[in-house]
């Protein structure tokens, strides 16, 4: 089974310390703690990416506490988001269906059943749709 990211935060930190990175340092302590429950055991990976892609969306819309430098830190540990272009290539197939979808919901269903286990910023895929359909238009 793979390392848990809690577990690779762990070993990142005596590296942090001997570089003397404080804001690597301060952000391995912070999101260690942030993950590990108050028992000490730790919250899935999946549960972890989420609360991190969760500060990623904030900063993405000017709501942070976060620094650039933890954002790009957060954005080493979560996997990366299919690109806008990635996003539009998935979505091919079926974009006569999605541009024929009587509303935009319904437009989105039929995007993000494709798109199923996909990292992918909902955003982003609106931004896709919306294309589609108005393209077709």
């Amino acid at each position: 089974m793979a390392e848990s990211i809690v577990s690779r935060m762990r070993k990142a930190l005596p590296e942090a310390m001997k570089a003397k990175d404080t804001v690597k340092l301060n952000f391995l302590r912070y999101w260690i703690a942030k993950l590990t429950q108050g028992d000490g055991t730790e919250v899935s990976d999946d549960e972890a990416i989420k609360r991190m892609k969760g500060v990623l969306k904030e900063a993405k819309g000017g709501l942070t506490s976060f620094s650039p430098e933890e954002i790009e830190l957060i954005r080493q540990w979560v996997p990366a988001n299919l690109t806008i272009e990635q996003i539009e290539e998935a979505l091919a197939p079926v974009a006569q269906a999605i541009a024929a979808a009587p509303k935009e919901g319904m437009a989105m269903g039929q995007a993000m059943k494709v798109l199923a286990g996909k990292d992918v910023d909902s955003d982003d895929v609106k931004t896709v749709v919306a294309r589609i359909r108005q393209a077709s238009a």
